[in-house]
């Protein structure tokens, strides 16, 4: 085709659009013009085609195609729509021959054709064409239509009057079809507002709403009932819409208050400004509780809803995890009796028969209106895996001690159970066994089931001792191990020496498997434990004294657990147990008494005691390996330009990154990506939302333009305010700059990627040490991807792939490169090109001579002042 094209162009030089499209007017002025509705079989390679109309035959189609892929002026579109304007007309107007729907706004904005016109394409638009293909389907899809509304700002208008024409009409339909009723399937999501929301729900009466509405846009259903809940379903408020024209407008249409309820379970956009509308708090906590238990996927919009009243993830809400928070949350807020109104209507969210009983059941068990034995019978007898989920949710029996134990004993013995069915069956049973343990940690209030098996295994521990024993299976002796670093592993002994490996006849041997899974697990456990004892560090999780006693007496947690500072009141310091009591010892040696619970130091409790370089010496003295960074881990204070500008950091703006890196890093780190704003992290606990806006679309991330960062923003969960940063918890502030530090960092878009290639960190390294030799500065060192600078004023870290530095004890410095509005290459006076080694060089040098460092703004970061 290339090829062809090329030959074409040489032919006809720059204005290849007219010698297109004259050849297509040409062929087509062969037909006779009542003839170009007919239909054809056209011969190809041998057989025949399905019927089709004349014009579209390949060859015509060609042409076709290849004008309009050249039009560059006004007056060659002007020429190519009147021609496929007639066409379409000479051939009965049952189709749109070249046409898309842009090209429709073009002409009207240009004069071309009238409102009518455009009135007569989107709404009698041919039912015998695919819904797919109908206008309504790309012009009610908030991802497909920015560029189209942007070029044609009349189109948006034309838009609503149309979709206004279709709710009027359907609205006061009968039973039998309308002219219009054809297009409704097409229509993807509008904003029709109170007035559109109000007639349609007025209109359906009585009449229950067609559930398979709630999931699928493609109904092709054309009944009253099926038209109007489509219609409901996809009606999105204005940004204008208030409660008070709400609730007059539900008063005059006389919408009962339970019929308003199952509007807001159907259609969930609308369940704020129902809550303020009807005075009801807590309804729209409620709705999307509902929601997300449903067992289907996530909607972006319901991820982003979810996300404000859970830390659950989307993905953890379908294999059937259950918020035990929200639940009471949701139920106290709302009373029983309109909770209950909820649950009765679950049903119509949606049109699975048997989907919306998961979110019943476990309401029903954490209640406490199951009965524990009559589940546990029928897990037994059937294997019912939701009942299993639903088990570990039913309140502990405050007269067994043992009950939390007995029921995690029991959800393991269902898993072993599980090995003698096929391997697909095990899967499943093994994620409900999973997902049955997290629910138990729910209602054991540990929070997560790796802090509840931390604890139930502690008290489970001599059940290992005559695992650790020698025991004799022919020639050899085996036991369970676990090295002074908590790693499990199955020695086997022959004749007093340690096999490297495990002889193939040892593999068949129960007791040998047995020691095996007992490792196995023991390795999940320890490697699960990284990560839950960072993010506890990060949410600030409160332990007891307890439990962190029991966590040093676990062989395979004690290493990481005696390798991390904790903080209790004013006190830091590694844990260690004296005589059974818990201490906190210090940098010092000085042992601290833990009294009340305690806490991962995160480094800002370093900085307010003003020991991190202490603690930082310590480790380094010792040779200390921590799980996770902690005491080394990046701190990111806010920085004078920010406290000015109060609620609006511009820290990140102007840096272009890769958005499905961007989001797919994020994501790990507690992101979700907001419907229309863009990325946004929860706070729960703290209820505050951060939100990173860029100039992006993270849905369709664009192989065009990279995205650039612009602002990052805090706000108030319930009430949507912006929050200064001043009254953002030092913790939650530092760890978001550093989430999109990391996403600067790993998904940087410039000339090369600072930190995807470690190639590239050891060029700049290599640059680096060859411009310290040429300038002869001698106080800088490399460490891996680092450069410590011991300058006058402190010592200094640079990292080499992002070019943020840190000075040491004190936390994030703040130097904002100036940067422009395109990202360009710009020349260096060696090797490398990236303007980004321009700025980290720029910095290394800085930083080296510190004492003559004039900007205040600076200054005073690294006086901390």
């Amino acid at each position: 085709m290339e090829d062809i094209i090329k030959a074409i162009r040489k032919t006809a030089g720059t204005n290849l659009f007219d010698f297109a499209f004259t050849a297509y007017v040409n062929l087509v002025n062969k037909i006779p013009a009542g003839r170009l509705g007919d239909i054809c079989y056209e011969q190809k390679s041998g057989y025949y085609s399905r019927r089709e109309k004349v014009l579209e035959a390949d060859y015509l189609q060609y042409w076709r195609q290849l004008a309009r892929t050249q039009i560059a002026q006004e007056q060659q579109f002007t020429a190519y729509f009147s021609e496929m304007w007639y066409e379409h007309l000479a051939a009965g107007g049952d189709k749109y021959y070249g046409l898309e729907t842009a090209d429709i706004f073009r002409a009207y904005s240009l004069g071309l054709i009238a409102k009518e016109a455009v009135y007569y394409y989107l709404l009698m638009y041919p039912s015998g064409q695919n819904n797919n293909n109908h206008p309504f389907r790309t012009l009610t899809n908030k991802r497909w239509i920015k560029d189209i509304f942007e070029k044609y700002p009349d189109g948006k208008m034309l838009l609503e009057k149309a979709l206004e024409a279709v709710v009027t009409v359907e609205s006061a339909r009968g039973e039998l079809p309308t002219p219009l009723t054809h297009t409704v399937p097409s229509i993807g999501s509008f904003t029709g507002g109170i007035t559109h929301f109000v007639t349609l729900l007025a209109a359906l009466g009585s009449t229950g709403f067609n559930r398979s509405a709630a999931s699928d846009w493609r109904s092709s259903s054309s009944t009253k009932k099926d038209s109007l809940s489509h219609l409901l379903r996809r009606c999105q408020p204005f940004d204008t819409d208030t409660p008070k024209e709400l609730c007059a407008a539900l008063k005059k249409a006389k919408i009962p208050e339970k019929r308003s309820l199952q509007a807001a379970l159907f259609a969930p956009q609308w369940a704020g400004l129902l809550e303020a509308a009807l005075k009801i708090p807590g309804l729209k906590c409620g709705v999307w509780f509902f929601h997300a238990h449903v067992n289907e996927n996530f909607s972006a919009e319901k991820e982003t809803e979810a996300a404000l009243f859970s830390a659950i993830t989307p993905q953890q809400f379908n294999d059937g995890a259950f918020d035990k928070d929200w639940f009471f949350e949701a139920y106290n807020t709302l009373g029983e009796k309109r909770f209950i109104e909820l649950y009765k209507n679950a049903k119509l969210i949606t049109d699975s028969g048997i989907a919306h009983r998961r979110s019943q059941l476990y309401t029903e068990a954490v209640s406490g209106r199951m009965e524990k034995a009559e589940v546990l019978a029928e897990i037994k007898e059937k294997r019912n895996q939701e009942r299993l989920r639903a088990y570990a949710l039913i309140p502990l029996d405050e007269n067994n001690p043992s009950d939390a134990l007995e029921r995690y004993e029991y959800i393991n013995q269902f898993k072993k159970e599980s090995r003698q069915f096929g391997s697909q069956r095990q899967a499943s049973e093994g994620k409900a066994v999973q997902v049955a343990l997290d629910n138990l940690a729910i209602t054991t209030g540990y929070g997560d089931s790796d802090r509840m098996t931390w604890a139930l295994e502690g008290q489970k521990l001599e059940q290992l001792r005559p695992l650790m024993e020698a025991r004799a299976i022919g020639e050899y002796t085996v036991r369970l191990v676990i090295d002074p670093d908590g790693s499990p592993e199955v020695e086997v002994m022959k004749k007093d020496k340690v096999l490297k490996s495990l002889p193939k006849e040892l593999n068949k041997e129960e007791y040998v498997t047995s020691l095996k899974t007992a490792a196995k697990s023991l390795k999940d456990q320890k490697s699960r434990a990284k990560l839950k004892f960072e993010m506890a560090m990060v949410s600030g999780t409160r332990f007891q004294a307890e439990e962190i006693a029991g966590l040093l007496n676990n062989p395979v947690l004690s290493g990481m657990v005696a390798n991390l500072v904790f903080a209790s009141g004013d006190a830091l310091g590694f844990p260690v147990l004296e005589k059974s009591s818990l201490r906190l010892k210090s940098f010092d040696d000085t042992a601290n008494t833990v009294t009340g619970g305690l806490s991962i130091a995160h480094p800002h409790d370093f900085m307010r005691q003003k020991c991190w370089s202490d603690y930082q010496r310590y480790i380094f003295n010792n040779q200390l390996q921590q799980p996770f960074k902690q005491i080394f881990r990046e701190y990111y204070p806010i920085t004078e330009d920010e406290k000015k500008a109060a609620v609006i950091s511009t820290r990140y703006e102007g840096y272009q990154v890769q958005p499905k890196k961007t989001v797919a890093l994020l994501k790990t780190r507690g992101w979700t990506v907001d419907y229309e704003e863009g990325l946004q992290r929860v706070w729960h606990k703290e209820n505050l939302v951060v939100r990173m806006y860029a100039m992006a679309d993270w849905f369709s991330p664009s192989d065009i333009e990279a995205p650039t960062l612009e602002t990052i923003q805090f706000y108030r969960r319930d009430k949507w305010e912006r929050v200064p940063f001043d009254q953002v918890p030092p913790v939650i502030f530092s760890e978001t700059m550093r989430d999109i530090d990391l996403v600067v960092s790993v998904a940087y878009v410039g000339g090369v990627d600072p930190e995807a290639s470690h190639s590239t960190v050891e060029m700049r390294i290599a640059i680096a040490k060859e411009l310290l030799h040429l300038l002869a500065v001698p106080n800088v060192s490399f460490q891996t991807a680092h450069a410590i600078i011991q300058g006058t004023l402190g010592e200094y870290d640079l990292h080499m792939g992002s070019g943020v530095v840190h000075k040491t004890g004190a936390g994030m410095i703040a130097v904002l490169p100036v940067h422009s509005q395109h990202r360009g290459r710009i020349f260096l006076p060696f090797v490398d090109d990236d303007p980004k080694t321009a700025e980290i060089l720029s910095k290394l040098l800085l930083f080296a001579d510190d004492k003559k460092i004039k900007d205040p703004g600076i200054l005073s970061q690294i006086k901390g002042e």
